[in-house]
């Protein structure tokens, strides 16, 4: 509870004051996740390495963490050793959620190719996750080609999204490649695809409010464009 609330400090608290025999793998992924969810990836590793020493066998979910720790740490050499002993050293067969996680690893650092050889090495499916991980590394390192053969596999995963077009287009755009990002536009007036709106989200009060541009579904509408109209109001005045 602690840990999925973002209290990682409250979350080691309790577990450094169970004792010994009573923490079960449960507890270790439990603390091992907060850390790696929020950010504290070495701690995430050190508390993993602790739970071998002591010889509390991981499981899937707890591979999935460490991987994501790593992530989030940058450690490609140590994900993809983690993945490794996964398989080698505890018999674990890997899942589509820490292939997803080992191609963003790999391909956020423009390891595009070893990304491409670990999806042709998959002993599952590739899904939408995966696909969408190296699209998105592909983007972020101005990989046309590899932004390509991702994009049409993603477009053949989710048929209706728009998601793989819009990002393909972006990779085009950035590269001023103007012919093929309008090409990739035409593609999706032609199969009626529309882009997906993007929304904003903020905690207010225990209460999340969700906004859409334009819209005018929520509650206090008219006071929120009645003040954004004031604000506009004033901030042209003063640029005047």
């Amino acid at each position: 509870m602690y840990a999925r609330c973002g209290a990682v400090m409250d979350a080691k608290a309790v577990f450094v004051e169970m004792e010994v025999h009573k923490r079960d793998v449960v507890s270790w992924n439990a603390m091992i996740g907060g850390f790696a969810h929020h950010g504290h990836a070495n701690e995430a590793l050190e508390l993993f390495r602790v739970m071998k020493g002591v010889k509390v066998k991981p499981t899937y979910i707890t591979f999935i963490s460490v991987l994501n720790a790593c992530g989030h740490a940058g450690l490609v050499d140590e994900g993809k050793r983690e993945f490794d002993s996964m398989i080698r050293e505890f018999g674990l067969t890997p899942t589509v959620e820490h292939y997803a996680s080992l191609v963003d690893l790999i391909g956020r650092h423009g390891k595009l190719e070893d990304a491409m050889k670990l999806i042709k090495e998959m002993v599952v499916p590739p899904d939408n996750v995966v696909w969408g991980a190296l699209l998105n590394a592909s983007r972020i390192h101005n990989n046309v080609r590899m932004a390509q053969v991702a994009a049409e596999a993603l477009m053949k995963v989710e048929l209706d999204s728009s998601t793989p077009h819009v990002m393909l287009y972006n990779v085009h755009a950035d590269e001023g490649r103007w012919g093929d990002a309008i090409e990739v536009r035409e593609v999706m007036d032609k199969s009626s695809i529309v882009k997906q709106p993007g929304y904003s989200w903020t905690e207010l009060e225990y209460t999340v409010h969700k906004f859409l541009a334009g819209d005018r579904s929520h509650p206090l509408s008219f006071e929120i464009y009645s003040l954004l109209e004031s604000c506009s109001r004033i901030c042209r005045e003063a640029y005047i």
